[in-house]
């Protein structure tokens, strides 16, 4: 029930993705509001997901995730209306963007910490293998529904069936039964509820590796996807027609990596999985520097899709059965914002050499670098916490 309620969801809010910038732009004709826009939904991940964290170590997940789901359901609803009467404005989606963006804050950490509580601890990591599947698999389907009630219905409907998909989900939370945590030290201040969870995770110099690795792949890595509209076009000299097959493989590799990952059951070692994953996608993005072939650029996108989706759900899975439950909010919420904030991030660096060289130095710049960061973990991290060859990853399975 769980992975259908989210499945729907995030198709839901796939479709809304294709009208919102459509809309937003053909309201401003502005680049720049455009770019605001997309700002006003991430910055608040960048800053409040750490408080999301302490929040969902404190307070019943399930009144958290009901809550911010409610106030995302709204949102795409007042937009709703104002199309249907006719009297949307710009600075709407902004602030509504803002504000979904800090309830997106709130519930992804909540929403990240209740999967150890629907499953057996030794069935975790197949539960997190599923969850990325129905999320990338969203990220396929979503955005042919949005743009099929974008062409042939209004962009209306694309803000209605995000409406819809959260009132799906928000029943399948109310019907599911969720452990009431007891929170350990309640009158402790926010920030210092937050200092605590840096603390834990700091502590275990594996989960620092991990949280390194990450943030890099994120930042150097995800402005791939970014940036693959000028791959297909300034390389490929292909049409926005090349660029979905580009995206649609990406995804493809994105829930093949993610089924394979869920039928692999134990895994020997996870901490080496995350960082030859990590590896593979620096070669991958030099590797697509020099491909002006589409097919071989296809296949580079299934096999980054696959090393993405396998990376980022097995680096989850380490944090989700290391921590103890009173601390996984705030754990989950430090890996959440490794895995998100290093993409505004990395935009802005990639932008700037892609506008003023090229994409190709772009993409040779981010794999070197990550290649080079990913060397220095595993000589400084890797080797001296588990040795050259460690023969399991220090977990009960």
């Amino acid at each position: 029930m769980v992975w259908l309620g989210a499945f729907f969801s995030n198709v839901g809010t796939w479709s809304q993705r294709v009208a919102e910038p459509w809309l937003v732009f053909q309201l401003s004709g502005s680049a720049f509001i455009l770019g605001l826009n997309g700002f006003a939904a991430d910055f608040p991940l960048l800053v409040f997901l750490l408080f999301g964290g302490a929040i969902a170590d404190r307070f019943n997940r399930k009144i958290i995730l009901i809550s911010t789901q409610t106030i995302q359901m709204l949102s795409a609803l007042l937009i709703l209306i104002l199309l249907v009467i006719d009297k949307i404005d710009v600075w709407v989606f902004i602030v509504l963007s803002f504000v979904v963006g800090c309830a997106q804050a709130l519930s992804t950490p909540a929403y990240l910490s209740v999967l150890p509580t629907l499953v057996a601890k030794k069935h975790l990591a197949n539960a997190i293998a599923l969850n990325s599947t129905q999320f990338n698999l969203s990220r396929l389907i979503g955005p042919v529904v949005g743009g099929t009630l974008l062409a042939y219905m209004g962009a209306a409907w694309c803000f209605g069936m995000n409406a819809l998909s959260y009132g799906a989900v928000i029943l399948v939370v109310m019907m599911i039964t969720l452990p009431v945590l007891e929170p350990r030290n309640p009158d402790v201040k926010i920030l210092h509820s937050i200092k605590e969870g840096i603390q834990a995770v700091t502590a275990r110099k594996e989960l620092v590796m991990v949280v390194v690795i990450i943030s890099s792949v994120s930042f150097f890595v995800s402005p791939l996807i970014t940036f693959l509209p000028v791959v297909a076009k300034e390389m490929l000299g292909s049409d926005a027609q090349g660029f979905s097959f580009l995206l649609a493989t990406f995804g493809g590799g994105a829930v093949f990596g993610a089924l394979v990952l869920a039928g692999l059951g134990t895994i020997k070692n996870r901490y080496r999985l995350v960082l030859g994953t990590a590896v593979a996608l620096a070669v991958i993005s030099v590797l697509l520097a020099f491909s002006y072939e589409f097919w071989l650029s296809l296949l580079l996108m299934f096999l980054a899709g696959i090393g993405y989706v396998a990376c980022g759900s097995t680096a989850n899975t380490i944090m989700q059965i290391t921590v103890d439950d009173h601390i996984r909010g705030r754990a989950l919420s430090i890996y959440a914002l490794a895995f998100r904030g290093g993409l505004p991030l990395g935009n802005l660096l990639s932008g700037f050499v892609v506008q003023h060289i090229n994409i190709q130095t772009a993409l040779v710049i981010n794999g070197l670098t990550l290649l080079l960061i990913l060397w220095l973990t595993f000589e400084l991290r890797y080797k001296k916490i588990f040795g050259s060859q460690p023969s399991n990853d220090g977990f009960k399975n």
